[in-house]
């Protein structure tokens, strides 16, 4: 991981957390963005903004709003370039969800998130254009892709 990927990554959630009024970051998020120092917990508020994104992009994906559905597809696409960058090597820890089956299988870790900032892309072009059956069919493959990667590399929360 280069030091400028977590950075960048950084700097975009502290973005998307000042856009808060604009529809970006929800009642979840906590007053202040997380140490920079603190990989647990940055991640873990980025990959909460992309679920808070995504619940949202659902609700006005069903009640036709696409205006403001291409928004949010943006911001998940977005984030999801940054996902690599916040899963350095050793950021494992019983504080995180992050199964060790992500650095065991690298590329295919690498390769679900891009897959995730192409679909939520897809969506945001579909929204962009009024299609509502489009962006219906790209939201099913957003969270198809969430899903999947959640299931091969995320643990499940603790009750």
């Amino acid at each position: 991981m280069k030091a400028s990927g977590l950075a960048a990554a950084i700097g975009l959630a502290g973005c998307l957390h000042a856009l808060s009024g604009s529809g970006f970051a929800h009642e979840k998020h906590p007053e202040r963005l997380p140490d920079r120092g603190d990989v647990v917990a940055f991640r873990a508020y980025v990959m909460e903004n992309i679920d808070e994104n995504a619940d949202a992009m659902k609700a006005k994906v069903e009640a036709g709003r696409l205006d403001e559905v291409k928004l949010h597809a943006a911001a998940i696409a977005i984030h999801a370039t940054r996902i690599e960058a916040l899963f350095p090597a050793g950021s494992g820890s019983d504080a995180s969800r992050a199964k060790d089956d992500i650095w065991n299988d690298w590329q295919a870790f690498v390769a679900s998130a891009k897959l995730l900032s192409t679909e939520a892309d897809a969506l945001a072009v579909a929204a962009e254009h009024g299609d509502v059956e489009a962006a219906k069919t790209r939201l099913r493959a957003v969270f198809g892709t969430c899903d999947t990667c959640h299931d091969q590399f995320r643990k499940p929360r603790q009750r």
